[in-house]
């Protein structure tokens, strides 16, 4: 996984910090390897506003996360799971029209990790917002119950 999932024993605020970490060293790594838009945007702040990279979104949704007027941090903490969940399973699986249960279970436990209740994970992975491979084409109860037995394993 390029992008680490929140492991159950560890602490929010170290996983975002983790997290951050991780992006900060992804940019720093593009500035001296690829001089072609780095070298506009050797700053991390004006890379972030002008493109369009896995790590500068994931800096922006942990930017809107951390802001005081930030009004629903448990929807952005849902919607920085999804990113992360996707750009881990974009390389290979973005594209593919099959169902992957694999997929499935490392997004309901990602989120889960994050504090996120069941339902609010059912409501999602059944939702047009998770992608194809990884959406439950469920009921909502059955989606639940489903994801609750994948927690519990």
């Amino acid at each position: 996984m390029k992008y680490p999932f929140k492991k159950k024993d560890e602490t929010l605020d170290t996983y975002i910090f983790n997290l951050k970490e991780t992006c900060i060293v992804e940019h720093e790594d593009n500035w001296f390897k690829e001089k072609s838009h780095t070298k506009l945007y050797p700053n991390i702040e004006e890379a972030k506003l002008k493109i369009s990279k896995p790590h500068y979104w994931i800096l922006n949704l942990i930017d809107e996360y951390e802001d005081p007027n930030c009004e629903d941090k448990e929807l952005k903490l849902i919607e920085l799971g999804q990113l992360v969940f996707k750009s881990n399973y974009y390389p290979k699986k973005l594209t593919s029209e099959t169902p992957n249960e694999e997929a499935k279970i490392d997004l309901a436990k990602s989120l889960n990790n994050l504090g996120i209740s069941t339902s609010k994970i059912s409501e999602q992975m059944v939702s047009m917002d998770t992608p194809k491979y990884a959406r439950l084409d469920l009921e909502l109860n059955d989606a639940k119950s489903l994801i609750t037995s994948w927690l519990n394993i």
